[in-house]
């Protein structure tokens, strides 16, 4: 089992915060501060250079953390030197905020997704019973994820990450769309 680490800002309505929700439903831990967070863990960062595959194993197994945070204050993001930062490939919101967006999943899906390409499918799982959204973010991703958790490292996600890209968009570039070079399409813009 992955420690699940939550690093929450305060920005968002109580009442649907999904990071109060996990941590309520035993999913994961709070850290008060960063400090907190252990060393080497993973954290998941839309500016992460890397994407998160499943090499990162040995580094979840120490923490899989999450900042819980708002996409309109994403510039606040925290950046931790103590850890291994990864972004998420290509995947599509299921909550009711930002459904069918790519790269705008609120942070119950984003471990939920990161825990499923890491191969712990069944701890994935257990969010199923606990977010009404969850069924359908496995709907709209489980083709997805399961590739990218078939992967052997970053690059190989990334190249999935772009055929499934070129097959939403077609012949246009991808550049123009997603800016990071050799890691994953970035979220929040």
């Amino acid at each position: 089992m992955i420690p699940v680490i939550i690093y929450d800002k305060c920005q968002c309505d109580p009442k649907k915060c999904t990071a109060k929700r996990m941590l309520k439903f035993g999913l994961g831990k709070e850290a008060k501060t960063l400090g907190a967070i252990p060393p080497g863990s993973i954290v998941l960062s839309p500016f992460a250079e890397k994407a998160m595959s499943p090499a990162d194993l040995p580094h979840a197994r120490r923490g899989l953390v999450v900042m819980d945070l708002t996409w309109t204050n994403i510039d606040e993001f925290p950046r931790l030197k103590k850890a291994e930062e990864r972004a998420l490939p290509y995947l599509l919101a299921s909550n009711p905020i930002n459904w069918g967006r790519p790269m705008e999943l609120n942070s119950a899906e984003a471990v939920m997704a990161a825990l499923y390409i890491l191969g712990e499918k069944e701890q994935a799982d257990s969010f199923l019973g606990r977010f009404n959204w969850a069924p359908e973010f496995m709907r709209l991703n489980g083709a997805m994820l399961d590739d990218y958790s078939k992967a052997k490292d970053s690059a190989e996600v990334v190249a999935i990450q772009n055929e499934y890209i070129r097959s939403v968009i077609g012949g246009r570039r991808l550049f123009r769309i997603f800016p990071c070079r050799s890691g994953p399409a970035r979220s929040g813009s």
